[in-house]
């Protein structure tokens, strides 16, 4: 059996980042991944100001070395597209913290970033990394807890552990009691595509609000190489109530929308359509107990508003180390210590999550988004406002209130 102080079981941005951070602390850990990498994940693959944020705090110089990587392209703001075409461009704002060239956010495929993370947490004695290896039961004993793997040959002992194995965890329901609902489970397709015309010369991401996919969204991230992630995403409960093939529904859209028609005439896809599932933030729960933690998917943490994951990831996997860290200072692993990593991750983000539970309400409605991004696109006011709310809290906060949109409507 392999004794260790903190076990990881799931190896993405969520897990790797525990790790890096357990390491930097002097921890030792094991990680542990089902899959052997470079392996290929679903995703958007946008990585955001999060991210930076959470590898500046833990090793500039490797936020700067994944800045030079060739298979990266840097994104500087988002291209929202309202259902009547309206185009409106927001840019990120930059974070005067980070070194000089880097951009706030970056876009490459998710196999590419896991893999170069994976390989910064190979050189680590303190991590021990376990690939091919799926964990299927969880025991808790009165000093540790017990993780045994679905073959039986790899058994390890930890004093606490963190679940970071995505959306399909067992953990998520237990020990972690989180049922989720259709409603807040998001359907996502993804394809490879090359030659679209007409990208952002800044790599803007953009998302398409059509009306067929309210309040989800038709989206093309550009990749380096004149290369782009396009895919669709909705939630489990509409897809099921409307009976929408989102395949058929991508493509219909590529073929029959005006301005998406004319971009994708010379584009050529260059991977199938794959799916997967985003769960979706629904309201402040418990993302730990007695000797564990939820981090990153397994906590169902995806911004129910921009699909946004791999940050809240990094940012999930930062404080469950900081957690484990006070955990084994004091020598306490009991559900009261952790609620301070539940508490922490509060303070950072949850607040944020919380206003966009209620924002989908008003994009549904596409005249109403229609509105708003035309006089969006007038206003300097209004489209400063809209910039500030993707990272500023109290901003944000306004954009659940209905006298906004009434304000809107009347012109003031």
């Amino acid at each position: 059996m392999k004794q260790t102080e903190v076990a990881i079981v799931g190896a993405g941005p969520a897990g790797v980042f525990a790790a890096l951070f357990l390491a930097k602390y002097g921890i030792n850990c094991i990680l542990i991944d089902k899959q052997k990498f470079p392996r290929d994940k679903i995703c958007g693959d946008g990585i955001s100001g999060w991210v930076l944020t959470v590898l500046n705090e833990l090793d500039k110089e490797l936020l700067a070395k994944l800045t030079r990587q060739d298979f990266l392209a840097h994104s500087h703001g988002m291209r929202v597209v309202a259902p009547n075409s309206s185009i409106l461009d927001l840019p990120f704002m930059d974070d005067n913290s980070f070194a000089k060239g880097t951009p706030p956010g970056f876009i490459c495929r998710r196999m590419d970033f896991d893999n170069f993370m994976m390989e910064e947490a190979r050189k680590h004695p303190e991590i021990e990394i376990l690939e091919e290896t799926e964990i299927t039961e969880y025991n808790k004993g009165k000093k540790g807890i017990f993780l045994n793997s679905k073959n039986g040959e790899v058994q390890i002992s930890a004093k606490l552990v963190i679940f970071a194995n995505g959306v399909t965890s067992k953990f998520m329901k237990e020990p972690g009691g989180i049922q989720k609902d259709k409603k807040y489970t998001m359907t996502g397709i993804r394809a490879y595509y090359k030659g679209i015309s007409d990208c952002h010369p800044q790599n803007y991401v953009e998302l398409h609000f059509l009306k067929d996919f309210l309040p989800g969204y038709f989206w093309v991230f550009p990749l380096p190489n004149g290369e782009a992630n396009v895919g669709v995403g909705l939630d489990r409960h509409r897809i099921g109530k409307k009976k929408i093939n989102l395949k058929k529904a991508m493509f219909e859209a590529i073929e029959t929308n005006p301005y998406l028609k004319e971009r994708f005439k010379n584009a050529e896809m260059i991977d199938s359509v794959k799916a997967y599932q985003l769960p979706l933030w629904d309201g402040r729960r418990k993302l730990s107990g007695e000797r564990f933690m939820l981090a990153g998917d397994a906590g169902s943490l995806v911004d129910p508003v921009t699909g946004e994951g791999i940050g809240h990831a990094a940012i999930t996997g930062m404080l469950a180390a900081k957690q484990a860290k006070r955990c084994l200072e004091d020598n306490n692993f009991s559900s009261e210590s952790m609620n301070q990593y539940d508490d922490s991750f509060y303070k950072k983000i949850g607040k944020e999550l919380d206003i966009s539970i209620k924002i989908p309400q008003f994009i549904k409605h596409g005249w109403l988004f229609n509105m708003v991004v035309n006089r969006a696109s007038k206003s300097k006011i209004l489209k400063e406002k809209l910039t500030l709310a993707m990272t500023d809290l109290e901003v944000r906060k306004g954009l659940k209130n209905p006298m906004l949109y009434l304000k809107i409507m009347l012109g003031m």
